[in-house]
């Protein structure tokens, strides 16, 4: 039993010497470890101090066991294992060395990259026989053919594009026989025109189009390049108006429909037209303010007043805005097509309505209307209307007065159309009579009138010419003397009489 005691304890010390190496040997790389970042980190390299430990192990050989079995008990010992106060950080993995880039590649990087059926911009650097020369950014100049240049040429090279013009230009090539890149206008306008006609058609824009041809079934326009149809039933026009109106005109459009495959463009006048006058009239009402005077002209006439149209919308000007004077009819004083300058009176945005005037131009004759006529004054005038309560009278200088029914004649008549002239005829429109200024008010802008104060004054006149004027009686000194003693002896005998009253009572 000895022998195999002894023999366990030589195991054990075996054991432990194994263990003892495997520690010391993982002391070591992570010293090692801790060493060599020390040095990275530091510019200039610094010695390091060895462990005395690390030395001893160094003069001691040590039998290092094969690595997947040192991994093997590493990992299985390491839990056990006493932890290092400081971790070993991670090492950083060494970057990649950069290739070095070459001047060519250099050169090639400025150039951009293309592929057949791009449309790009390039600049005319050359015109040609040959065709056109065009700089696209890239490593070989374009070339136009001369048959691509413009769907119809009519003329030559430089009656289409010009040296140092930017143009679209689509790559059908990128490298040719000679080595340029092919190109062509033609075929990069028609892709420009179609999208062109897509988006406006999306974005139900309104585009501008010249009529180039009226036909029975309606027009064909260019709207910028784009070549399109209106038919008869799309265009905005008069009742029985013929479409050879419209020939040479400019007109707005909005694209309803487009076929490339047929190659057509539908466009409608009438729904442009309408969008056009609304964006219009938006456009006007917004910069129209009270105070301002506008040109416009006049676009029609009616009973109760005129409109003029100013920049797009139409504003009315009332038949008492006309004039400071009574007008019948505008047409008495505005013609249509007629061109005038108004004044805005008022704005009405939500209901999109424009009241103008004419006479806030003219001068406010109610300023001197004092100074043209005077109360007591006698004057002609012309009855211009009836009212319930009188008649109006026209006056001189733009100015007008009423004759109160009461004041129409001598006689009370309860309506104008009773009153009648000194000589039995009744009084009418239009008639010329004389009247007598009783008031004249500015600030009410009224004058009072009379027929019959009128026909009394001139009856006064006439009486005091044939009445003689009464004779004067002449006063003495005597006269006076005498009065003055018939006065005294009154007041005497008033006061002797008061005086016999008190002794009665």
């Amino acid at each position: 039993m000895s022998n195999e005691l002894q023999g366990t304890n030589l195991e054990n010390t075996k054991g432990q010497d194994e263990f003892q190496e495997v520690e010391d040997l993982i002391k070591e790389t992570l010293a090692e470890t801790q060493v060599l970042e020390n040095k990275a980190a530091q510019p200039a390299p610094v010695q390091e101090k060895v462990p005395e430990q690390a030395q001893q192990q160094e003069k001691t050989p040590v039998i290092v066991p094969p690595v997947e079995e040192t991994k093997t008990k590493f990992e299985a010992t390491e839990i056990n294992l006493p932890r290092p106060v400081e971790a070993a950080a991670p090492q950083k993995k060494a970057l990649p060395k950069s290739v070095p880039v070459t001047q060519g590649e250099k050169y090639d990087a400025t150039f951009r990259e293309y592929k057949v059926g791009d449309i790009v911009k390039g600049t005319v650097l050359k015109i040609d026989q040959s065709g056109v020369l065009v700089d696209i950014k890239y490593k070989a100049d374009g070339l136009i053919l001369p048959e691509e240049v413009a769907e119809t040429l009519s003329g030559t090279l430089e009656d289409v594009v010009k040296v140092g013009q930017v143009i679209d230009v689509l790559i059908e090539n990128l490298e040719s026989k000679e080595g340029n890149v092919v190109l062509s206008k033609k075929q990069a306008d028609s892709e420009v025109r179609w999208k062109r006609a897509y988006d406006a058609m999306r974005k139900k824009e309104v585009l501008d189009g010249k009529v180039i041809q009226a036909l029975k079934g309606g027009l064909v326009v260019d709207c910028d390049g784009i070549r399109g149809f209106v038919p008869a039933s799309q265009v905005q026009r008069q009742k029985d108006e013929p479409l050879d109106v419209f020939k040479d005109k400019t007109i707005p459009l909005k694209v309803i429909e487009v076929d490339r495959r047929q190659g057509k463009v539908t466009l409608s006048h009438r729904m442009a037209a309408g969008q056009k006058s609304q964006q219009d009239l938006e456009k006007v009402l917004a910069g129209l303010e009270v105070g301002q005077v506008r040109h416009g002209t006049v676009s029609s006439i009616k009973n109760f007043g005129a409109f003029v149209n100013i920049g797009g919308i139409d504003g009315l000007i009332h038949l008492s805005e006309l004039s400071w004077k009574r007008v019948k009819h505008p047409s008495v004083l505005v013609k249509v097509g007629q061109e005038l300058d108004v004044f805005v009176l008022g704005v009405d945005r939500v209901n999109k309505k424009v009241a103008l005037g004419l006479k806030e131009l003219q001068d406010d004759p109610w300023v001197k209307a004092t100074d043209y006529y005077k109360a007591g004054q006698i004057i002609k005038v012309k009855i211009v209307r009836f009212a319930k309560f009188g008649a109006f009278a026209e006056l001189d200088h733009d100015l007008e007065g009423l004759i109160h029914v009461s004041e129409m004649c001598k006689e009370s008549v309860r309506s104008p159309e009773e009153a009648k002239r000194p000589d039995g005829q009744p009084i009418k429109i239009d008639d010329e009579v004389e009247v007598k200024v009783l008031r004249v008010i500015p600030e009410e802008q009224k004058i009072g009138l009379s027929i019959k104060g009128a026909i009394r004054k001139k009856e006064q006149e006439a009486l005091k010419a044939v009445t003689p004027p009464p004779e004067e009686n002449k006063v003495t000194i005597g006269d006076m003397v005498a009065q003055k003693e018939k006065e005294r002896a009154e007041r005497e005998a008033e006061e002797e009489e008061t005086e016999n009253e008190a002794d009665a009572s």
